[in-house]
């Protein structure tokens, strides 16, 4: 099945003043937010959920270890191109490598957050009291528990929807391709 790829001029009413909000956040209307447009509630919730995150009191490499990571785990190749394009701007390369592989990063308290992230996802939420602490004993809070499922709620609105749409990749994250059947082969 096909989904439209909304611009500004194409899209319901409802859903132009978001397009032009994510234009103004990503200085482009990403393909992601062109679909979303057909569902102007959900573009907004997407949109609204991401300025949220980006409120939190995660830095911009924290909040880019949890995109990935999610991204990872729930095998989105649009996304993993995209976030590894925004990540550029504040994490070393090899750290944006190892996330794409779903490898440990090096740094104790980033790879804690990775952990967290990850099994947070896998385990739908069901961890054991023993893995909240791990996190917390690795210098995160309480309010960053809560933090880290606003970013992974923004991953599944995302996420799910490039899978059922496939999304094409824009041309701005073609760098950036991400392809690992062969790492779960």
């Amino acid at each position: 099945m096909e989904f439209t790829v909304h611009t500004i001029e194409t899209a319901p009413e409802a859903s132009k003043e978001m397009l032009a909000h994510a234009r103004a956040t990503f200085g482009l209307i990403p393909n992601l937010e062109g679909i979303l447009a057909s569902a102007p509630a959900v573009l907004k919730g997407g949109m609204v959920l991401w300025d949220l995150f980006e409120t939190t009191s995660f830095t911009p490499i924290e909040r880019q270890v949890i995109y990935l990571t999610a991204n990872y785990v729930h095998e989105c190749h649009y996304c993993m191109a995209a976030h590894s394009a925004l990540a550029t701007s504040c994490m070393l390369p090899s750290d944006i490598d190892l996330l794409r592989d779903g490898k440990i990063l090096e740094n104790p308290k980033l790879q804690a957050l990775q952990k967290f992230t990850r099994r947070l996802i896998e385990a739908r939420g069901w961890l054991e009291n023993k893995e909240v602490e791990e996190f917390i004993n690795a210098g995160y809070t309480k309010q960053q528990v809560l933090e880290v499922i606003l970013g992974i709620a923004i991953k599944v609105i995302h996420n799910y929807t490039n899978h059922i749409a496939k999304t094409p990749l824009d041309k701005e994250f073609q760098p950036f391709i991400w392809d690992n059947r062969e790492k779960h082969m």
